[in-house]
């Protein structure tokens, strides 16, 4: 019993911490800002080229053809989701990439 008591008194200590830790220690930032974000050619052929070229959002949010060289996009699916990252890639369970079409993040504010 004095075993199982003291192991209460530990998490509730534990948890206090924690809790006074994130009150009290880390910065408030308050909301996140109401943005809106004008769609002019030029940032949509920025974000085009960041997708496309520096961080290759498309590769992993597109079906790929692997019987290819390196397994290029299929056309018809880029930006649908659909890539499977499972065990064979080192993750512990199947992850699929989501879709980042304007259809599929149209309820995501800017």
């Amino acid at each position: 019993m004095k075993i199982l008591l003291w192991l209460v008194i530990i998490i509730v200590i534990v948890v206090a911490v924690g809790i006074i830790y994130v009150r009290f220690a880390l910065p408030n930032v308050g909301p996140a800002p109401d943005l809106n974000v004008e769609l002019t050619p030029d940032r949509i052929a920025r974000g085009e080229y960041l997708a496309n070229h520096v961080t290759i959002c498309i590769d992993c949010h597109s079906k790929r053809d692997w019987s290819r060289f390196s397994g290029p996009p299929m056309e018809g699916t880029i930006g649908m989701g659909g890539e499977l990252f499972d065990r064979k890639f080192g993750f512990p369970g199947a992850y699929y990439a989501t879709n980042i079409t304007p259809e599929g993040i149209s309820k995501h504010t800017d």
